[in-house]
């Protein structure tokens, strides 16, 4: 896409080109006594794993999700990392080089573009046609998120921006506005081919379907479409004979049949008179269809979890509190649930990715979706060692103690999920060339 031109592009581009160096080596001692690890987790620098993983998964992931640093202007702040401070003033020498990061003054957006372009066109490569990324980011990188991944992935393949409420009090530190909200960018390797996202009903939707006939529970909707006009199509606006002979026209812009499906589903239609005699027409919606039980589309605003969740959830695995607004898994299973539905099939499982895993919230959002439906869906984590290494080492051992307390979490008192699909993971370190 022209216009897109940051100090350091042509730097970023030679390190997406450059082949993999260095060499993965495997941890046997990590799963030994695991019972058939299928998932795996890697440590390490993570653009040259994420070329390295060409060899393996390329046009195979179905869906990966990152939480990748923020550029807070004088420092990168990672969350769900162990919080440290960072040399500041320090000669920039590569992008990946996370100690020589900071050279360039807080209006400057060149070194994290630089970061995050390379990875995020790997990441590209490595999805499947109907694969989908969602990008975790705070207001100050949207718009260059935004630009890099429209160039990346193609504006049209821009599904959307989910707005989520991260804290729900005031909170202090800000004279102006308090922030409350982060951004959840998702684009599509192809939006052409990408099915609906889909979400379960909530409880009181669900309980709103409550006349029941042979075909199962239901409830009434009208069959004049409501909301705004917008370009009524032809096909959807006709007349209706009532059962008493009169004609009724479309009381809204139009209908949300078609003439042609009216007449095919008429054990569906039902004519209702108001008190006032005027014919209104509605149609049996089920709650169950042929493909299961009826689902709902997301929306763009997302509220059901906040930090305080994921701090919570990380105090509770290893009482350590010392962590920068951590990524609750509930987010992000939610996130997933959206975009697959699971493979029953045992060769065919959805590859999930995230190679910003810090304590590995995407492993525990992994483990309980497959839990929750005993479907299939494999999880690829990159742990990024190049943050702090001071504090790596701690990282990864809170990333064990969740995987291992997420698979060894009751399902529905019995170990039959574990049967079905096995939640072990493999651990791999990469080798920097010497």
């Amino acid at each position: 896409m022209s216009g897109v031109i940051w100090t350091g592009m042509e730097e970023a581009l030679n390190e997406l080109k450059a082949p993999f160096e260095g060499s993965i080596s495997e941890d046997t001692d990590y799963c030994k006594n695991v019972p058939d690890p299928i998932h795996k987790l890697y440590t390490g620098n993570n653009l040259p794993i994420l070329k390295y993983l060409l060899g393996e998964i390329s046009g195979e992931v179905k869906v990966i999700y990152i939480d990748p640093p923020y550029n807070t202007g004088s420092i990168l702040n990672y969350h769900d990392r162990f919080s440290v401070s960072y040399k500041k003033n320090s000669p920039l020498k590569r992008a990946e080089d996370f100690d020589e990061w900071l050279s360039k003054p807080s209006a400057d957006h060149s070194p994290w573009m630089s970061f995050m372009f390379p990875r995020l066109a790997l990441a590209r490569k490595l999805l499947r046609p109907d694969g989908v990324i969602f990008i975790s980011i705070d207001d100050r990188e949207l718009p260059r998120l935004r630009l890099l991944m429209d160039w990346i992935m193609g504006e049209k393949n821009h599904i959307g921006t989910v707005v989520w409420r991260k804290k729900v009090v005031r909170g202090r530190g800000n004279r102006h506005i308090i922030p409350q909200t982060e951004y959840i960018v998702c684009y599509a390797k192809d939006i052409s081919i990408l099915p609906p996202f889909q979400e379960p009903l909530t409880d009181d939707m669900i309980g709103a379907y409550t006349k029941k006939d042979e075909m199962g529970a239901y409830k009434e909707i009208p069959l004049a479409k409501s909301g705004t006009a917008h370009s009524p199509r032809p096909n959807l606006v006709y007349p209706i004979i009532a059962p008493d002979g009169t004609t009724i026209h479309c009381p809204t812009h139009q209908w949300r049949w078609s003439e042609k499906t009216f007449r095919e589903r008429q054990q569906e239609i039902l004519f209702r008179k108001t008190k006032k005699g005027v014919w209104r027409i509605l149609t049996k919606q089920y709650l169950e269809t042929a493909d299961g039980l009826r689902y709902r589309t997301p929306t763009s605003l997302y509220d059901k979890v906040t930090t305080t969740d994921g701090t919570k959830e990380l105090q509770a695995i290893s009482g350590n509190g010392n962590f920068d607004f951590p990524k609750p898994s509930r987010l992000i299973r939610d996130l997933i649930s959206w975009a697959t539905t699971g493979s029953p099939q045992p060769d065919r499982p959805e590859i999930i990715l995230d190679f910003f895993a810090g304590t590995a919230p995407t492993a525990q959002a992994v483990i309980d979706l497959n839990r929750e439906d005993h479907r299939r869906r494999i999880c690829y984590l990159v742990q990024d060692r190049i943050e702090d290494p001071r504090h790596t080492d701690k990282i990864l051992e809170l990333a064990k103690i969740r995987i291992q307390k997420a698979r060894e979490s009751p399902s529905d008192g019995s170990m039959e999920d574990q049967a079905i699909f096995p939640q072990g993971f493999r651990l791999f370190h990469y080798l920097p060339p010497a």
